[in-house]
């Protein structure tokens, strides 16, 4: 008995049991669905965005009429988050951010962003979310293979067969390592054919994003495969490689990261939205109390001729004053967020499911920094409209129909691809693990000698 018979009896015993080709049709129905899911997720939020894009440009266009007569005329614009290429992969945290924001130069940088101030947590840590085709590699990927792969060596234990096996001029380590990749070829294969056809059929357009999907469904695979190595030096009975199997699998896909976003909550909680909000609204309170007091005690100045106003000019420094003022309040509340967020980070390159639902985050562009990118790409806009405005009041003249026709638009940078950081740590994750995994089974070997 040499390796390739032993691959070649694997292969057929797998090609006869009828679970297997079940197993790829249960997963094929169940991504194609995911997949259709993920669709009409784009489809509906490219709607809205097509919408959105609609009703600035009649603003703008209304707005038009103003242009002279007016210190400066900024129509409120609406940057939109479209999307990325890879989008149908993965839902992931898209709903948890704001894709939109409502631009007014000389407006509440607290309502810049709608929504923006909700729950700043990281989705990728919990336990179940919408059902799109991440959610079938990480939960049920892994059942499909434990499936085919849990009685590596307890069949022939309880057989009685497992000394038999081991007289021949192959070591029991090197069977069982085989077996398992003999097996784990003939699943993960067809699975990962079955997941980038469903993806691609989606709409998923990103040769690259195509790419790094086949490199994290293939070590997310190899980690359940070593999983399956160990089941097989401990388990003594089918019956008991399969209750391991689907203990790991609940331990690690469901328990694991709820239990660690609950600790880690616990441990360093996020700062209350709540508290925020009232603390916002106290100190513009204050501040407006306090600017309207000097006003009143103070004598007004009066520019000599002034084409735009000198009160227009009084409106814009005591918004800027005011906004100075909030921007340490918010500073400090996004300095929480961070640092919650940055312990979630660390936390998640412990959890191989929770690893893997973030890389399929990242490669789909609905991770939660994407949308951090986005959010401060949008403040910078907001900041060079209120440049736009005190330019034009410096000047003392207001913008003309040229200026007021070449005024920038937002458009969103990318500035992370598919292969970037956050994916390839959590890559790397999943290759620590599986080396652990490993290590521990090795460490084990000398009990399959034992009947």
């Amino acid at each position: 008995m040499n390796v390739v018979s032993i691959a070649r009896y694997e292969i057929r015993r797998l090609l006869r049991d009828r679970a297997l080709p079940v197993l790829l049709v249960l997963l094929l129905g169940l991504g194609a669905y995911a997949a259709w899911n993920g669709r009409a997720w784009v489809d509906q939020r490219e709607a809205a965005i097509a919408l959105i894009k609609q009703e600035e440009q009649k603003t703008k266009e209304r707005s038009r009429a103003f242009v002279g007569k007016a210190p400066s005329v900024l129509p409120r614009a609406q940057p939109v988050l479209a999307p990325a290429a890879m989008a149908p992969l993965s839902i992931g945290q898209a709903d948890a951010y704001p894709y939109t924001a409502d631009v007014v130069a000389l407006g509440d940088p607290t309502l810049l962003l709608k929504h923006v101030w909700a729950d700043i947590g990281n989705p990728a840590a919990r336990a179940a979310g919408r059902f799109d085709l991440a959610f079938v590699i990480v939960f049920l990927l892994p059942l499909v293979i434990l499936v085919a792969t849990h009685d590596l060596w307890s069949r022939e234990r309880e057989r009685g067969i497992a000394a038999l096996v081991q007289s021949q001029p192959v070591s029991a380590t090197r069977l069982l390592v085989v077996k398992v990749l003999a097996r784990g070829l003939m699943v993960l294969l067809p699975a990962l054919a079955i997941l980038l056809a469903v993806t691609i059929g989606a709409g998923a357009r990103s040769p690259a994003g195509l790419a790094m999907l086949a490199l994290t469904v293939l070590l997310y695979g190899a980690f359940w495969l070593a999983l399956a190595l160990l089941i097989g030096c401990l388990a003594r009975r089918t019956t008991e490689a399969a209750i391991a199997a689907g203990a790991l699998w609940l331990l690690i896909v469901v328990m694991a990261p709820s239990l660690a976003l609950a600790t880690v909550n616990l441990i360093a909680p996020p700062p209350s939205q709540m508290q925020f909000a009232t603390e916002v609204k106290a100190m513009q309170s204050d501040i407006a109390t306090r600017q309207r007091r000097e006003h009143a005690t103070s004598a007004p100045v009066n520019s000599p001729s002034p084409v735009i106003s000198d009160t227009v000019r009084q409106a814009y420094a005591d918004r800027v004053a005011a906004d100075r003022e909030l921007e340490r309040l918010i500073a400090s509340h996004a300095q929480a967020e961070a640092a919650h967020r940055q312990v979630l980070d660390k936390v998640r390159l412990l959890l191989p499911a929770v690893a893997t639902q973030d890389a399929l985050d990242r490669i789909a562009g609905s991770d939660a920094d994407r949308a951090l990118d986005f959010q401060g790409q949008v403040h910078s806009f907001w900041q060079a409209r209120r440049l736009l405005h005190k330019a034009y009041l410096d000047r003392d003249a207001p913008q003309t129909f040229e200026e007021y026709d070449t005024l920038p638009r937002f458009q969103f940078h990318e500035t992370a691809g598919v292969a970037q950081r956050g994916v390839l740590a959590d890559l790397t994750a999943l290759i620590i693990a599986t080396l652990l995994v490993l290590l521990a089974a090795g460490a084990l070997r000398s009990r399959l000698a034992t009947p």
